[in-house]
C-alpha cells in the first residue's frame, strides 16, 4: 500500500548509534527540548568539538525516529509523506561505516521536515 498523501521535503541531519529517546519517535517542539537532546549527544561526543545545536524555528519540524533494523546496522531515508494524521517514512537498509558492523541497536535519526507538519503517528516502511 502506497500512501496517497503529500510528500514532505526533508533533511536527514544525523544518525546516532545511541538512544536519544525511549519512544519510537519524538517530535521536538521547543528549543529547550532540542537543547536536552543535544546535551545527550554531546555526552557521547569524543574530542572537544561539539555538534552545533539546530534552532527550532517556524516552518520546520524536527523529529527523532528509531527504525527497526533487519540485516544491516543503519538505514537511509528515501521519502517522507504525510497522509491525514500519519507520517509515512520509507527507508532502505545500508551498512554505515561509522557504526559497528555488529550493532543491532536501532539508529536514532534526527530529521528536519520543511513546514509545520502535524501528525499523530509515524509508520516506517
Amino acid at each position: 500500500m502506497v500512501p496517497k498523501g503529500k510528500p514532505i521535503p526533508f533533511e536527514d541531519k544525523n544518525h546516532y548509534a545511541f538512544s536519544l529517546t525511549s519512544k519510537d519517535f519524538f517530535i521536538i517542539q521547543s528549543q529547550e527540548q532540542m537543547d536536552e537532546i543535544f546535551s545527550i549527544i554531546h555526552q557521547h561526543n569524543s574530542g572537544n568539538r561539539f555538534s552545533p545545536i539546530p534552532a527550532v524555528i517556524e516552518n520546520e519540524t524536527y523529529l527523532i525516529i528509531k527504525p527497526r533494523l533487519k540485516n544491516t546496522n543503519d538505514v537511509a531515508i528515501e521519502s517522507v509523506i504525510v497522509d491525514k494524521d500519519i507520517l509515512y517514512i520509507t527507508v532502505t537498509p545500508f551498512d554505515n561505516p561509522n557504526f559497528s558492523k555488529k550493532s543491532r541497536l536501532s539508529p536514532n535519526i534526527l530529521l528536519k521536515l520543511t513546514g509545520n507538519v502535524s501528525f499523530k503517528k509515524v509508520t516506517i516502511k
